[in-house]
């Protein structure tokens, strides 16, 4: 079978485009760099499709089968938007079953997963974020939520350094 990675990029690059997302605001939301979005749309070619092109390709709205079959000569599906869905039941053992529910349903859920972060407490503690964006969000949008994403992180960020303790420890508490 032979893979034709130049269409492929040009596709997801025409993709991109249509949906008005420039290549630096895609590379932030997959959290890679501005060059790796650049190499996939000049149709640099790998053994598989990776999880990047994957990603983009569902950034860009396209079905999950949609990298293969264009590799493979066909055109892509874009994914059908979905008006009102109901709430999914969430099994505890499909993500990790030591997490609450309320993270395990929102990992679960399709919205796109625009950033994740582990933020130091100390010695023995560390915050961990993940960040999720409306998978119908439109290109502005989007743009909006990753750059409030990024002041809200770098103000987290500074709490590494910050060793002042406003709060007593939650045992001392009456």
């Amino acid at each position: 079978m032979s893979m034709d990675w130049d269409r492929l990029g040009k596709a997801l690059q025409a993709a991109r485009l249509d949906e008005g997302i420039t290549q630096e605001d895609l590379a932030d939301v997959l959290g890679v760099g501005r060059s790796t979005i650049q190499m996939i749309e000049v149709g640099h070619s790998y053994k598989r499709p990776t999880p990047t092109v994957r990603a983009f390709a569902r950034r860009v709205g396209w079905t999950e089968d949609s990298v293969d079959r264009v590799l493979e000569g066909g055109a892509p599906r874009k994914r059908a938007v979905v008006v009102e869905q109901a709430s999914p039941v969430v099994e505890p053992s499909t993500v990790d079953s030591r997490l609450p529910l309320v993270i395990v349903d929102e990992l679960e859920g399709d919205d796109p997963l625009l950033d994740a972060t582990v933020i130091p407490l100390g010695d023995d503690a560390r915050m961990v974020i993940i960040v999720k964006g409306s998978p119908d969000a439109s290109p502005e949008e989007m743009r909006r939520n990753v750059e409030a994403w990024r002041r809200a992180k770098r103000h987290l960020q500074a709490l590494e350094g910050d060793d002042r303790d406003d709060t007593p420890p939650l045992a001392n508490r009456a």
